[in-house]
């Protein structure tokens, strides 16, 4: 997978369908699939990195789309508060989303979040951006309320949706505060992305200690390009 640090990378559907990254993707997504320790339950993965924002940006959003493209139920979720461009990246405004949500007072339900979610050029594909909410202490001050919002999410998925989806979460990367590893006590899988060239040995160590002290079940480490 390649990514450059200047510009955002394409979308998996603007590739050639039988391009060596297309296939790269689905192989990542098939891997994920076939460790699903339970397909009756809607799965939520966590992609973080040591210190590349627009690294895990990328390997998300395609993920994603590799996932709805396979007829899969997905809902992308936009947890790296600090740097906001998912919306952007698939033609959409940057509305309400998850700020929104955790600064909230009412009780969750899978109705009231349903309405926070951006339908995507993709069919089975839904946004939840970053937000509108100022969130200065990132989401330390909200981590009661982050298993709430995914129990929330996954009931969407299968009860509104009829089956079991994808709930795909780009958090923020680890070295730049708690919020990877509070996200990653609340997933079933966490994927360490690293960018050949760029990700230090040291830091990819430092990172991957930081998650599971956290207890974050640590699945895999993603490779990218720089």
């Amino acid at each position: 997978m390649g990514e450059s640090h200047t510009q955002m990378q394409p979308l998996l559907s603007d590739y050639d369908p039988g391009s060596a990254y297309v296939e790269a993707v689905f192989s990542l997504f098939a891997t994920i699939r076939l460790n699903w320790e339970s397909q009756q339950r809607s799965l939520a993965l966590l992609l973080t990195s040591p210190s590349h924002p627009e690294a895990q940006a990328t390997v998300a959003a395609n993920l994603s789309i590799a996932s709805a493209q396979s007829g899969l139920p997905t809902v992308l979720i936009e947890a790296d508060v600090r740097h906001p461009g998912l919306s952007q990246r698939f033609g959409l405004s940057q509305g309400p989303g998850l700020s929104d949500l955790l600064l909230q007072d009412q009780t969750l339900t899978p109705h009231l979040v349903s309405r926070y979610l951006a339908p995507t050029f993709l069919p089975h594909l839904w946004l939840l951006s970053s937000g509108t909410g100022e969130m200065p202490h990132g989401m330390a001050p909200y981590a009661a309320r982050l298993p709430e919002l995914l129990q929330n999410l996954r009931r969407f998925l299968d009860e509104d949706q009829g089956q079991p989806g994808l709930l795909v979460v780009h958090g923020a990367p680890v070295l730049e505060g708690a919020d990877a590893s509070l996200l990653g006590a609340c997933v079933d899988q966490t994927f360490l992305i690293v960018v050949l060239g760029q990700s230090t040995r040291t830091a990819t160590k430092k990172a991957s200690e930081q998650l599971q002290r956290a207890r974050a079940r640590l699945s895999g480490v993603i490779l990218t390009q720089g």
